[in-house]
């Protein structure tokens, strides 16, 4: 499993993004300062307990959105995600993990691109 930390920050990145907010909002929300929280999303500063749920009254979302690793409502989900979920189901094992695999290392890039901006 990829390391937590990598994961969390990119659900947390993404949150934001779709809630339309910059980092420096966020950060405003949050009493932090826009670097303190960028170093959050990149993963280079952990994330308390309490922070995440700080960040989860923000955003309006559950907490298990950024550290749940099972099941999720499906209304928790966007649409595309659906999709993916929907196709993956008709697809042999060995498809899906190529398709997990892909997947991965496609965050992994955004990742490291993201920690270059």
């Amino acid at each position: 499993m990829a390391n937590m930390r990598v994961v969390v920050s990119a659900r947390l990145r993404q949150a934001r993004v779709d809630a339309g907010l910059s980092q420096e909002d966020m950060a405003d929300q949050l009493g932090l300062s826009q670097v303190g929280y960028s170093g959050i999303e990149r993963g280079r500063t952990r994330i308390g307990v309490d922070m995440l749920l700080q960040v989860c009254g923000v955003l309006g979302r559950p907490i298990t959105s950024f550290v749940g690793g099972g099941a999720v409502e499906i209304g928790d989900v966007s649409e595309e995600t659906r999709e993916v979920v929907g196709l993956m189901e008709n697809l042999s094992q060995r498809e899906r993990e190529a398709i997990l695999g892909y997947a991965r290392f496609v965050a992994q890039e955004s990742a490291k691109e993201f920690d270059q901006e």
